[in-house]
């Protein structure tokens, strides 16, 4: 069926768009925290796990949902983290911090959605969510890894973020913005939402973009920011783990949130992974460069198909 969407934000409303069949449901996943899920594509053909990045949404992934050629050779899934936009935020810290629970929360949504085995996009904070899932479930289920702006806190040392080398107003800025988004003041949260997403993109998104990404800030609830900032991102043990799988790290050159330092400890790591770096584009490349990253993003799966 047809769907559409639109999104409030403060008194500033994007239009709905009508878009491409998608299929939605909500998943119990660890501790029966309802994860929202969806689909989008042929369910027989092969499939795609998206993972979206912190406070953020299954909604980054529009591109990929809404693509013709995607949706025709593969079947598509994508879901909120749980404390993320639509799905369930739990109030304790402690359905937050062990690793497990991600890997459990993946687990249940590839089953649910008949995902015996699926090539993955882990972006940003979705590359340690990935990390999760094979630390506690191995790879093989995992046909192959595309991590996209993320070293999914696998290599060593811990990179600052933003990284060395950055306009020091750029550090002074996110700091204060992310004391605005754990305010108990919404109008703060509002402004710090604005002011979170000028990192994920190397220039200002359109209007549907800006609306998706803010409203994703948003619904990142300060008391679910708090119990994440306290969780372990340390994955340097899972780095072995796929050493032999299939890796394919796609990389902004403006990336704001990583830099060339964790890209280079991932090719000192992951000798045998393919690097494809897009000049000039930013944290999010599956969305700057979407047709570029779809096309890529096929190759890789069809590449790994067993």
């Amino acid at each position: 069926m047809k769907t559409a969407f639109g999104l409030i934000i403060g008194a500033a409303m994007v239009v709905s768009t009508t878009v491409a069949a998608l299929d939605y449901k909500m998943v119990p996943g660890a501790g029966g925290v309802p994860l929202n899920t969806v689909e989008a594509g042929d369910k027989t053909k092969p499939a795609i796990l998206l993972v979206h990045g912190f406070a953020q949404s299954h909604m980054s992934f529009k591109k990929q949902l809404e693509s013709a050629d995607l949706t025709r050779d593969y079947h598509l899934v994508a879901f909120d983290l749980r404390g993320h936009s639509n799905s369930g935020k739990p109030w304790k810290p402690e359905d937050y911090k062990d690793s497990k629970i991600w890997a459990d929360d993946v687990a249940a949504v590839m089953d649910a959605t008949g995902l015996q085995k699926a090539v993955v996009v882990g972006w940003s904070y979705g590359g340690f969510v990935m990390a999760n899932f094979i630390e506690h479930y191995g790879t093989s289920r995992v046909l192959g890894l595309n991590l996209a702006g993320s070293a999914g806190g696998m290599v060593i040392p811990p990179f600052p973020t933003p990284p060395p080398g950055a306009d020091p107003a750029i550090a002074k800025q996110r700091a204060a913005t992310a004391k605005l988004q754990v305010s108990g003041n919404i109008e703060e949260n509002i402004v710090g939402a604005r002011g979170g997403i000028a990192f994920l993109t190397a220039g200002p998104g359109d209007e549907t973009w800006q609306g998706i990404s803010r409203a994703g800030g948003l619904l990142l609830l300060p008391y679910v920011r708090a119990a994440l900032a306290g969780r372990s991102l340390d994955n340097t043990k899972v780095l072995p783990m796929i050493a032999s799988l299939p890796v394919l790290v796609t990389y902004g050159s403006a990336d704001g949130v990583i830099g060339p330092q964790q890209l280079d400890a991932l090719k000192k790591s992951l000798k045998n992974a393919k690097y494809s770096v897009y000049d000039g584009v930013g944290h999010s490349t599956f969305y700057e460069a979407g047709e570029r990253f779809n096309k890529e993003l096929a190759e890789f799966a069809k590449s790994v198909q067993k």
